[in-house]
């Protein structure tokens, strides 16, 4: 009779290190572009271990933040920087002012809303090629990032309606 007691809980803490080794690798997927913290988190919300939604924005917002250093020092390649210049002195000049004034916060929306196809990091990388800058710019995306969760959140609310997770 004990055996089979221990065989169970032995069973039952395999069972335990996979699904934590699973959340690790899905809180780690939050740094991906495209996977991002929404999608990771609709994967949290939905299996009820919102514990880790916090650090899925965290490390979504220190991938983004760290891809923006990398573009501020130069470590596009040549090709890319050369085609940015081109489209760039035809088509933004025209929009430059405008989107001085607004593109914080049309960023915002973008990054935020879910089917919009731009992520935290193609954002991040929009704004930069109209040089915005600052604290301002980094609240924004991180702001983003988090109102993103209540998208998350309604996703994950529904998919738990429909296929019961």
């Amino acid at each position: 009779m004990t055996d089979g007691l221990h065989c169970f809980d032995k069973a039952v803490s395999v069972t335990n290190s996979k699904a934590k080794r699973m959340n690790e690798w899905i809180v780690l997927l939050s740094i991906v572009p495209s996977i991002e913290a929404m999608w990771a988190s609709v994967y949290f919300f939905c299996s009820g271990q919102f514990i880790y939604i916090p650090l899925a924005v965290l490390l979504n917002f220190m991938g983004v933040v760290t891809f923006v250093k990398l573009i501020d020092r130069g470590m596009i390649p040549k090709r890319i920087e050369a085609f940015l210049e081109k489209r760039r002195e035809k088509a933004i000049l025209r929009a430059e002012k405008w989107f001085q004034k607004y593109g914080n916060f049309v960023l915002f929306f973008l990054i935020s809303l879910p089917l919009t196809g731009v992520g935290s990091y193609t954002g991040a990388f929009i704004g930069r090629v109209f040089e915005l800058k600052g604290a301002k710019f980094y609240l924004m995306i991180l702001v983003a990032i988090s109102f993103s969760l209540v998208f998350g959140f309604l996703i994950g609310n529904f998919l738990n309606l429909l296929f019961v997770c």
